[in-house]
């Protein structure tokens, strides 16, 4: 694992996006973490992001020419 893909694993587990989605680790919890919790839980938000970007996307395509 290179810097570059270990910061963007960091800022993943700590950003909370708006509204409330999101995990919200602090960075000291998640520099205190497990390297294998920390890979999981990364590996993890990224399924979950997916998922729910499907669910919008499905969600846009059934609520289109409804009014």
């Amino acid at each position: 694992m290179n810097m570059e893909t270990w910061r963007e694993g960091l800022f993943q587990l700590c950003w909370q996006q708006h509204g409330g989605s999101g995990l919200a680790v602090t960075l000291e919890d998640a520099l205190d973490l497990p390297t294998t919790d920390r890979d999981w839980l990364i590996e993890r938000i990224g399924s979950q992001r997916a998922r729910e970007a499907k669910e919008l996307e499905k969600a846009a395509r059934n609520g289109r020419g409804r009014k």
